[in-house]
């Protein structure tokens, strides 16, 4: 279930397309060995705490203890600012992980800036994980 829609029972709808679960495939795929590495784990679809009616981002990464410590959703443009501001609702949650959010119809991608508390994209900037060694986009292309 992503962050703005109700997905229960079969045959809801809408349902995301094939291209942003490709999107989660590559990510998963990609980022799989980094991540384990260290310890940490990538799920897709799951709730951001053991709460199953909590928000649940297309992806997030957590610690051995289930802490949040990424947050990745995958979008349309069109959806793409509500999504944004869904993530607002979190960052108030959880102020130390990172919020990623992917526009895989533009092939672009935000970032949240915890200091300057703004979002950034990366048509300005090279946008990276501290838990990935390259680029961000990387992982979702």
């Amino acid at each position: 279930m992503g962050l703005l829609d109700n997905y229960t029972g079969i045959g809801m709808s809408p349902r995301p397309q094939w291209r942003h679960q490709g999107v989660i495939r590559h990510a998963m795929r990609y980022a799989y060995d980094e991540l384990e590495r260290q310890g940490l784990v990538m799920l897709s679809e799951a709730t951001v705490t053991d709460d199953w009616d909590d928000l649940a981002p297309d992806l997030v990464v957590f610690d051995s203890s289930d802490e949040p410590l990424s947050i990745i959703e995958i979008t349309t443009h069109r959806e793409c600012t509500k999504i944004i501001r869904k993530c607002d609702e979190l960052i108030v949650r959880f102020p130390y992980a990172e919020y990623f959010v992917y526009d895989y119809e533009r092939d672009e991608l935000y970032a949240y800036d915890a200091e300057a508390e703004e979002w950034y994209s990366s048509a300005d900037a090279e946008i990276r994980s501290v838990y990935l060694s390259r680029p961000m986009i990387d992982y979702l292309r």
